[in-house]
């Protein structure tokens, strides 16, 4: 079989127990292996040689069980190929992509709490936020990603929380879903409009298998009361 290579909209969060969760960030589609679909991704990843981590994975198994091993690696690599989790080709030029830098701007406009200002802010943000989550996922990180590089200052954890609080508050209104998903972008997007960066981030907890998604600022995660508590989730993606 082919060389596995892993492209580069596949994220990784290993879980405690022994397995893994990926996220496809083209599609915003999450995916859980077991520990042995685990071992082998593992194998796959540092080596991206099918049979060399196949011959890895099955000598940790009884030699009856070995073609079985082989069968049930034969069977995700086909899966993983047909996602899009792992390719057979790198990238065009082999290289590692170059870390996102912020460019420096001037200071953006001033952070309003002004009730009536804050309102239609956060009314507008969440109508963006709604329409980006209507396109592919991918378009959606990638947009997002551009909307926040261009942030001349970094958002306090006070002004992360009034935005999140704002959001909430205009999604009152709202008749459709909105749930975390949709909050924590439109927070962002809140932020950006006033020129303001803030992480957006998903991420998952084990046993069982959950989703999230939040803003951080500062470094640290921005939640309301009725979120609970983050504890046990795993970031696996930050825009």
């Amino acid at each position: 079989m082919a060389a596995f290579h892993i492209p580069e909209h596949v994220h990784e969060s290993r879980g405690p127990h022994g397995g893994t969760v990926l996220l496809d960030a083209r599609t915003g589609q999450w995916y859980a292996m077991n520990g042995t679909a685990r071992a082998l991704w593992s194998e796959w990843r540092e080596s991206g040689d099918f049979d060399a981590g196949v011959r890895t994975v099955a000598a940790g198994f009884p030699p009856a069980l070995g073609e079985r091993v082989r069968t049930d690696a034969g069977q995700l690599a086909e899966l993983l190929l047909q996602r899009g989790l792992v390719s057979t080709a790198p990238s065009s030029d082999g290289s590692e992509p170059s870390p996102r830098r912020r460019p420096e701007r001037r200071a953006g406009r001033r952070f309003s709490s002004a009730p009536r200002h804050d309102r239609s802010g956060a009314t507008a943000a969440l109508v963006v936020a709604l329409c980006l989550l209507r396109l592919p996922f991918g378009v959606t990180v990638r947009m997002v990603a551009a909307l926040t590089s261009r942030c001349p200052r970094p958002a306090t954890y006070a002004q992360a929380e009034q935005a999140l609080a704002a959001v909430r508050r205009g999604a009152r209104r709202y008749p459709g879903r909105v749930a975390c998903l949709e909050l924590s972008l439109a927070a962002t997007v809140r932020l950006a409009l006033a020129g303001l960066g803030a992480q957006w981030c998903l991420g998952s907890a084990d046993d069982p298998y959950r989703f999230h998604a939040w803003i951080e600022a500062g470094g640290r995660p921005v939640t309301s009361p009725s979120d609970g508590e983050l504890t046990g989730f795993r970031k696996v993606l930050s825009v």
